[in-house]
């Protein structure tokens, strides 16, 4: 059986970032396309010149319009850089207690846990802010709730939209990185 889709565009010329492109596809409410193709990128690390937007199947007029408006008004994000931890750590501990217990409870889910499968620079700091934990070095509520707290900062470093509006609490939106200035 033949699949077919049904490509928008190409939109351009203009500047666009195809993957956060797709993201504020879906943040506007549009079903996530099978993809967003950019074309004619200037340079390696340069936004396309020209992007194409491919979805299985047709979408309706209204959802045509909204596609439409959401391509003009793309604007690529520059370069970003992870933000200090030392920062990511104070946003965090700025939140309230039910929302620190959704993002602890969160990082925690599965197995191994989600905080143990991170793959980024700073993994092996995680394992070893567990394993103070784990042996009883970090003995006080007040101590573990700073190593939490720690923990959940670097792992934001690494995976920088973690806390940026997640589904178990909407209403965080702590970035890991930041624009390079």
């Amino acid at each position: 059986m033949a699949t077919t889709t049904t490509i928008y565009g190409p939109y351009g010329p203009g500047s666009y970032n195809p993957a956060q492109l797709a993201g504020e596809i879906v943040a506007a409410g549009l079903p996530a396309p099978q993809d967003v193709q950019g074309s004619g990128y200037p340079a390696p690390g340069q936004p396309a010149t020209s992007v194409a937007v491919v979805y299985a199947a047709p979408l309706t007029s209204a959802q045509v319009n909204t596609l439409d408006a959401v391509v003009a008004a793309h604007v690529p994000a520059g370069p970003r850089r992870p933000r200090l931890i030392f920062d990511v750590y104070n946003d965090v501990g700025a939140l309230t207690a039910a929302q620190k217990n959704a993002v602890w409870t969160d990082l925690n889910a599965g197995t191994p846990p989600k905080w143990a499968q991170d793959r980024g620079t700073n993994a092996a700091d995680l394992h070893v802010l567990w394993m103070l934990q784990q042996l009883g070095a970090v003995q006080t509520v007040t101590d573990k709730n700073m190593v939490r707290q720690m923990l959940i900062a670097i792992y934001c470093t690494d995976n920088p939209n973690f806390l940026v509006h997640p589904a178990f609490a909407p209403e965080i939106n702590i970035p890991g990185d930041e624009p390079v200035p």
